[in-house]
Parts: C-alpha cells; structure tokens; sequence
C-alpha cells in the first residue's frame, strides 16, 4: 500500500503496475508504514 505525494490517496500496486498514482498521474509514491512502537535494547 502506498500514499500518493500529490492527490494524498492510498495506492495499491501490484507487480505489474508502474508507479504512478492511477488519479492524477503523479510518481511520487510513499510507502505506508504499520504504526507500531519501535523496541530498542538498552545498553
């Protein structure tokens, strides 16, 4: 799943689609990341 950088609509690519936002034609794409919490060892 991406996020368009221009129209900011999910964009979901598959294998053989270019990429390109199929709305307003934008190639800019960012890639949607799962919120979850980071967990770093201390030392």
């Amino acid at each position: 799943m991406y996020r368009c950088g221009n129209c900011g609509k999910d964009v979901d690519l598959g294998k053989e689609e270019s990429a390109r936002c199929p709305f307003c034609g934008y190639k800019i794409l960012f890639k949607i990341r799962p919120k979850r919490a980071k967990r770093v060892k201390a030392f």
